[in-house]
């Protein structure tokens, strides 16, 4: 199903302050339903090639707007209700309690939630934290997301100090039933000569536990579909990160930006974002100034331009510690996915196709680096 994807921030505040955050401007603005209402409306009334809609509500913490929750779904479900509809959202959980749980579980076919969530408490308590230093671990009613939704998506942040408890903290996380979608924290130097080797341990303890657990979904950090690398690096890139990118995004204000990470709430300037409000996602192409331009790994790797723009002040200047962390965590994938498929009695097709991309991948890295 091809669906029109749109990003609402909804407000632009947050009760916690975690320590890797990059949203900017935190504040307490939020989106009023006049706002929403015109923005719903225009995007319904441009669904030419589509076949539904997907609304992404983002913040802060959306929660914090959650009266403005419910009369968008009221809204949206008496007027539109013609085209499939899915809600997404991301959450750090910490408001997600009575009045909120009953209203999601009666709606969750056409809600997707994803917790923020790094891992157990001590790592978790590490990055999220209220504005007094508290974490916010305790205050996750975690049975609720496990219940909800089968394989819960989480998404984990990993940053410096907590890159010695990746694989313990995932491993947690998957052997609760969740579905980990971890990240490392972008924008921001990492020292390699101290976190590559780091991160050479704690992946190689993820490559032991996924190839002896096949049935476990691999997180997001290992997971790479590896025949993308034979698909043309000249023309159609794989933008961004390995989910679905929004066509359209809205700042609390109304206005438009290609993605979240171009607008005034994240770049902490109204000229910056401004100087962004007339390009689209398609737009975002690999110059030759840029590392990635020309790669056979494009389609493989996570890239984010607007990190790039936040780090350098330049969206084609990708970080040469993120390419190294990819580079890294595609090859653990390589072994993984050839140690699960040794365990089958008769490898299929694309079991096949996996282990001829492995070796394709394999060489071009020992020919370029």
């Amino acid at each position: 199903m091809n669906n029109k994807k749109i990003m609402l921030i909804i407000t632009e505040g947050c009760n916690l302050r975690c320590v890797y955050c990059y949203e900017q401007e935190k504040r307490p603005s939020v989106m009023s339903f006049d706002t929403a209402k015109q923005i719903l409306d225009h995007s319904f009334s441009q669904m030419d090639g589509y076949d539904g809609m997907t609304i992404e509500l983002h913040g802060g913490e959306p929660f914090l707007n959650f009266p403005l929750i419910k009369k968008m779904d009221a809204y949206v479900m008496e007027q539109y209700s013609m085209w499939p509809i899915l809600f997404r959202t991301t959450t750090n959980g910490t408001l997600v309690h009575g009045e909120i749980q009953d209203w999601l579980r009666e709606r969750r076919d056409r809600y997707q939630v994803m917790l923020s969530l790094d891992g157990r408490q001590a790592e978790h308590d590490a990055n999220r934290k209220y504005s007094d230093g508290r974490g916010s671990f305790q205050s996750i009613d975690l049975a609720f997301f496990q219940k909800t939704w089968e394989f819960c998506p989480v998404s984990m942040t990993v940053n410096e100090r907590t890159l010695p408890w990746l694989a313990s903290g995932t491993i947690w996380m998957q052997e609760q039933g969740f579905d980990s979608l971890n990240a490392f924290q972008w924008a921001v130097s990492w020292d390699l000569k101290k976190n590559r080797p780091i991160l050479a341990e704690q992946l190689k303890l993820l490559t032991d536990y996924y190839s002896a657990h096949p049935e476990k979904h691999m997180s997001l950090l290992v997971n790479y579909q590896l025949p993308y690398f034979f698909l043309p690096t000249d023309g159609d890139y794989r933008y961004c990160i390995d989910i679905d990118d929004p066509i359209e995004c809205y700042d609390a204000q109304g206005r438009y930006a290609p993605c979240h990470g171009f607008t005034a709430f994240t770049t902490g300037s109204e000229e910056t974002a401004r100087n962004f409000s007339d390009k689209t996602i398609r737009d975002f192409i690999f110059e030759e100034e840029n590392i990635c331009c020309g790669c056979r790994l494009v389609r493989l790797c996570r890239i984010c331009f607007a990190a790039n723009h936040m780090m350098t002040g330049n969206m084609q200047k990708q970080s040469e510690e993120i390419c190294v962390f990819n580079r890294m965590c595609i090859e653990a994938s390589i072994q993984i996915q050839r140690n699960r498929i040794r365990l089958k009695e008769s490898p299929d097709e694309t079991d096949l196709e996996d282990l001829r991309a492995a070796d394709a991948i394999e060489t071009y890295l020992k020919e370029n680096w």
